[in-house]
């Protein structure tokens, strides 16, 4: 094997042309496949930092008929799972709260949960310092408590190891910290955890969606025998409570799924691309070992003379190959390092602390094995060609040793149908994924995103539970940033669009009959929120400064909830009220219909949306507002701090956070599939340019290997245009070929995409008929260049020669 590793050295080293290509080529294909493998492996592969993460699964309930898949359940049904069931180890609760951290320092909001006691013991994670919290502190009217993360402990306390039982306000309240998370714990994207401390009422409620429920499988159970029990124990709460859980259902959702979120089909699909790409360039290296071997041949028959095997040269051949293709994995491991900060923005947000990519032991030895695949991949098929040749035709004085030369010429044609295959396959995804980002780009959002900041501020109950300090805050906030130079409006909202995915309430309707799941998306907004927002207004009014706490209640409704509720009638004018029937909350008057806004996402149908005016809402603090926008003339960036500075005068002790323009949360929208889009269209570029390449080599050689039969064609009266003819109707039908297989396994492997697909086909017909052109014409050019200089041949000077 040493001398084999020697010799094959010294082969690639005396042709450095061949070498230089080959490493190259195979560089990028081995490269793409470990840049995306250590993606797949970080997000999708390595264990979570959990105690037997396979185990742990999230309990959701299921309302899509309401356009909520995955709703959150509500506490008496968290208690009725937990209770009745006996295929979990144990189930823990959470909610989601945002928390103002005032005291030492510049006001910060912090996102955190409150969670049950056993939240951390059931994750298998506890705290590097300090310890969990006890079931005494998990109960209505127990101590404050508070748990950091490590990444807050750090950057608010400097990671002093004395934070321990010290103090800290959160919305105005003590809570004494016990504990501090490990670096790499991250759970749904929270910085710290208070105890949920459940009441016997909030016990007892069956009307209050906000929980997230997760669990721990027993062992030895399966995940589809904890669905069939929850699911007949949601069905028994279903019967037992007509009125509030009709038609409830449930379903569990493993953990790993849960956090990867929609990157799974797309990493799936880079995958799958990286692999083709792959392949395209093995069968670029075999074509290029089959052109080598035309100049080795007597060499081999010289060592099958001298008594060396067929094995032996298969093995000496072989050897060469995967030398190759160590050097092309060798290269292609600093592609793929210096890939990864581009990579990093595909982790889904809820694994960034956990999912670290980089080029470590498990990936290292992807590598390794992927370089010895692929060098035996590409070089066994050239190896047993070289090594079957007719030794007595090689040895001959100027013998061809063309007794192989059909089948080797076989398998180059076989070798380019299927470059030409996968590159369509490549191509077609692309086109596809363009699609949809364009049909994205283009989408009518409802709004007019340009020259608009958007900030947050998030009231503390504690402190502004009364609606009128409320309404005063945002009043004062109002007059002061539309008095900034450049401002042009300012309004108040519950939630920018796209910034929170949910937030809906249960609707009465006035003269129609109770349905349970009819619901609409709540927003409290101030009056200019609509002109701010750009937000069109399609029938009546829209809300004004008169819209007060003793006017009237009302309010505006988006032309899906009026269609829905009051089809072929005009919606203005109608009632409704939040709740059911008996519920205590006013009957609301509607005065204007605007148009729809893409609320819960680009890529998700527009929900019955309604909006009521902040100062009249003194019955829900759930949905009251906690973010501003403010239209500008200039850069809105350039108002960022002369906004939070106008908070600041109103209550020195607000946090203002997520400053943002809009543009930037449209971007952020689709930034994973704008970083997919971009990988998948280099891949399919990198295909199309190989397989073109693919095509050029073999039929460079074709035309020097049959350079004295065009000559003799053209002397006994062949055509240049006929030579022409001949060299590309070849190559053409090899491309033909091979696109015919190429649209028959991109049909079936497009529908992978499907999921990460939006407004286009995975089978659109547009799509295929432009790849298939753009293929066509690619390889008519990769086959003009040696058919023209095939068509160049001087007959004379080829028959002198021969």
């Amino acid at each position: 094997m040493l001398t084999d590793l020697r010799y094959g050295i010294r082969q690639l080293r005396k042709d450095p042309g061949f070498t230089t290509v080959a490493v190259l080529t195979l560089a990028l294909g081995i490269g793409a496949n470990t840049a995306i493998f250590s993606l797949v492996d970080a997000v999708l592969l390595r264990p979570l930092p959990f105690k037997e993460p396979d185990r742990l699964v999230m309990i959701w309930e299921d309302a899509s008929r309401t356009g909520f898949p995955r709703n959150n359940p509500t506490p008496a049904t968290y208690m009725d799972w937990k209770s009745q069931n006996t295929v979990f180890e144990d189930v823990a609760a959470l909610s989601w709260s945002d928390f103002n951290l005032t005291g030492d320092g510049e006001p910060e909001k912090i996102e955190g949960n409150a969670v049950t006691a056993n939240f951390f013991s059931l994750l298998g994670v506890p705290p590097v310092l300090g310890r969990p919290f006890v079931s005494e502190e998990d109960r209505a009217g127990g101590r404050k408590v508070v748990i950091l993360s490590h990444g807050l402990w750090q950057r608010r306390f400097g990671g002093d190891p004395n934070v321990i039982a010290m103090d800290i306000l959160l919305n105005g309240d003590k809570f004494a910290i016990v504990g501090v998370m490990p670096a790499s714990f991250q759970f749904l994207g929270r910085e710290l955890w208070v105890p949920i401390a459940f009441s016997q009422q909030q016990l007892s409620k069956r009307d209050a969606h906000y929980l997230g429920v997760v669990a721990r499988l027993k062992v030895g159970v399966s995940l589809a025998q904890a669905q069939a029990e929850i699911q007949a124990i949601t069905a028994r709460i279903a019967q037992d409570h007509p009125v509030d859980a009709q038609d409830l259902r449930a379903y569990l959702l493993p953990l790993r799924e849960q956090l990867a979120g929609t990157v799974r089909p797309a990493l799936l699909v880079l995958q799958i691309a990286v692999g083709c790409v792959l392949l395209i360039a093995c069968s670029n290296i075999a074509n290029l070992l089959l052109s080598r071997a035309a100049v080795r041949k007597k060499e081999m028959a010289i060592r099958a003379s001298l008594g060396a095997s067929r094995w032996r040269l298969v093995r000496q051949l072989l050897t060469e190959s995967v030398l190759l293709a160590g050097c092309g994995g060798l290269l292609g491991l600093f592609l793929a390092g210096w890939s990864i900060a581009f990579l990093t923005q595909l982790i889904p947000e809820d694994m960034k602390l956990s999912a670290i990519v980089g080029i470590d032991a498990e990936v290292f030895g992807y590598t390794l094995l992927l370089s010895i695949f692929t060098g035996l991949l590409f070089g066994i098929a050239p190896a047993l060609q070289t090594a079957g040749l007719d030794l007595n035709a090689c040895l001959k004085q100027g013998g061809s040793g063309r007794v192989s030369d059909r089948s080797r010429r076989r398998l180059r044609s076989a070798l380019v149908v299927g470059e030409v295959s996968l590159a369509l396959v490549l191509l077609t995804g692309a086109g596809l994924m363009i699609q949809t980002f364009v049909y994205l780009q283009r989408l009518d959002l409802g709004i007019r995103p340009e020259n608009v900041l958007t900030v947050s501020a998030t009231l503390p109950w504690n402190r502004y539970g009364e609606i009128a300090k409320r309404s005063a805050f945002y009043d004062q906030v109002l007059r002061r940033v539309k008095a900034l130079p450049g401002v042009v409006s300012a309004g108040f909202t519950t939630a920018i669009p796209l910034t929170w995915k949910g937030g809906t309430s249960d609707l009465t309707i006035e003269g129609q009959a109770p349905e349970p799941g009819r619901d609409a998306i709540h927003r409290q907004v101030s009056a200019d929120y609509f002109r701010t927002m750009g937000i069109q207004l399609r029938q009546g009014r829209a809300l004004t400064e008169e819209d007060g706490p003793r006017s009237l209640p009302v309010a505006v409704v988006n032309e899906t909830m009026a269609r829905q509720f009051w089809p072929n009638e005009t919606a203005v004018g109608k009632r409704f009220k939040l709740g059911s029937l008996e519920s205590s909350t006013p009957w609301l008057t509607i005065v204007g219909v605007t148009a729809d806004i893409r609320q819960m996402g680009l890529d998700v149908p527009v929900k019955a949306e309604m909006y009521v005016p902040y100062p009249q809402v003194s019955y829900n603090f759930v949905f009251a507002p906690r973010a501003l926008a403010v239209r500008s003339t200039t850069d809105p960036m350039q108002l960022a701090a002369a906004v939070r500075r106008e908070i600041w005068a109103v209550d020195p002790q607000q946090p203002v956070s997520n400053i943002r323009t809009m543009e930037e949360i449209l971007a952020s929208e689709v930034s994973q599939r704008s970083i997919a889009m971009t990988l998948l269209a280099a891949f399919a570029a990198l295909a199309l340019l190989l397989a073109g390449l693919g095509i050029y080599g073999v039929l460079s050689y074709l035309v020097a290997q049959r350079r004295q039969e065009i000559g003799i064609r053209m002397a006994l009266g062949a055509r240049r245009m006929d030579i022409l003819q001949m060299v590309v109707g070849e190559g053409m039908r090899w491309s033909i070929v091979g696109m015919a297989i190429g649209l028959s396994a991109a049909f079936a492997l497009t529908r992978v995409m499907s999921s990460v697909l939006y407004g286009v086909s995975a089978t659109d017909p547009v799509t295929f008929a432009f790849v298939s052109l753009l293929l066509i014409a690619i390889s008519f050019i990769a086959c003009y260049v040696p058919a023209r200089r095939a068509a160049r041949v001087d007959p004379m000077t080829t028959l002198r020669c021969e």
